[in-house]
């Protein structure tokens, strides 16, 4: 009698093992519901080993909008409408949530979220271990209830041991702001702007004491996508000749010195063989987004080719040229390649790649080039547009 209690017993807590193995198992295929973030400044420092800052929204596909009921993101997410209102504003014509501030660790893939503030960031660039320097809305101006490109930008400074936000273009009475580089030999901001009330670009720099100073004044020309030398020598900028809108003539890529002497005009805009209509207020053949390379003597920068292929997003070439001889290399034209940064680690840009059949197919990702190799940073789904990076950053120069 004994015995076959025993082995009843034996058999009882054999099943219940399998029984409880069963149980976690199932539970361990099941993700746990996401916890959500607290809001502000979310590090003290930039991470240690972290390679990239970059701008994105991807902390949505977290929001309980976008999963499904085992925590998975929902598939074709952007056709679901309790997930795309998290995402795009149809009434105002924006996206309905922030971007928000991130590093990346390239070898381990690890992404850190930075900030999760009321504000709309568009791009970044690194300071030091404490401090970032980005460009943004943190008011709603236009008053449609949603943060967004078409609010009022400013150029702000991140205080991430202080999680303070200062703004640094406050009073200045400038507008229009854009296109911010930081250089740490200068130790000032490049950036163009209009004054308020002038519909004209030019450049400016401002030190982390807010020390204004306009660097062009051409009336001729509209002054863009400026980037500093890595030794803080020169400044390499898009230039558009001032024309009525739409604009029908290219803009060019010029060079000069940092107090903004000795402008040189370094090409001249592409063509436009098939008389191409202009790919939104942009004319075919704009060279934009310049940055030279770590020795100064070649600039990569992007030249828009088409509005037809790549729908919707169109083609723009990421090329380098030799300053020297004007030889030009085509990296790549089949892609939207945009704000590329050149340093010894590599250029880092923004790819936006069409789809005319599907929305989940497009795609928005940063990518590295180097030694003659595209590398994708983002994965699926994390770089499907609007998702993906905006913006992105080198934060250590390694050698």
């Amino acid at each position: 009698m004994k015995t076959r209690i025993l082995w009843f017993f034996l058999v009882f807590i054999v099943v219940l093992s399998i029984f409880s193995l069963i149980i976690t198992l199932n539970n361990e295929e099941r993700k746990n519901p996401p916890v959500e973030l607290p809001k502000g400044i979310l590090v003290s420092e930039l991470p240690e080993n972290a390679d990239i800052l970059f701008v994105s929204m991807r902390y949505i596909l977290n929001d309980l909008d976008c999963l499904d009921e085992n925590y998975e993101i929902k598939q074709n997410f952007l056709n679901d409408p309790d997930c795309i209102k998290k995402i795009y504003n149809a009434e105002s014509n924006v996206l309905s949530s922030p971007r928000q501030l991130y590093a990346l660790n390239i070898e381990t893939d690890e992404v850190i979220q930075l900030t999760n503030i009321e504000c709309d960031f568009s791009s970044v660039k690194p300071i030091d271990s404490t401090k970032i320097m980005t460009i943004g809305a943190c008011s709603d101006t236009d008053g449609d209830g949603v943060l967004s490109t078409n609010d009022e930008v400013n150029l702000f400074l991140i205080h991430l041991d202080e999680k303070v936000v200062e703004c640094l273009t406050r009073g200045l009475n400038l507008t229009s702001i854009n296109n911010p580089d930081y250089s740490n030999v200068n130790q000032k901001i490049l950036f163009s702007a209009q004054n308020i009330g002038v519909f004209h670009n030019y450049l400016f720099t401002l030190d982390l004491d807010n020390n204004l100073e306009q660097i062009t004044n051409n009336e001729d020309y509209m002054d863009f996508d400026c980037s500093w030398s890595e030794d803080g020598t020169k400044i390499v900028f898009s230039r558009l000749p001032k024309q009525d809108y739409p604009w029908l003539i290219p803009s060019q890529i010029w060079i000069m010195d940092p107090d903004g002497t000795n402008q040189i005009k370094i090409t001249n805009g592409g063509s436009n063989p098939d008389n191409e209509e202009p790919h939104g207020p942009y004319p075919i053949g704009i060279d934009v987004d310049p940055d030279l390379s770590p020795d100064n003597t070649k600039i990569v920068f992007s030249r828009l080719k088409t509005g037809k292929e790549n729908v919707p997003f169109g083609v723009y070439k990421l090329i380098i040229m030799d300053i020297e001889t004007g030889e030009e290399m085509i990296l790549d034209s089949s892609y939207a390649n945009m704000i590329p940064e050149w340093k010894a680690q590599g250029i880092v840009f923004i790819r936006q790649v069409g789809s005319s059949t599907s929305i989940m197919g497009r795609k928005q990702s940063m990518y590295i080039y180097k030694d003659g190799k595209f590398t994708d940073l983002e994965p699926e789904p994390y770089h499907v547009f609007p998702i993906g990076s905006n913006g992105a950053s080198w934060i250590n120069m390694k050698e």
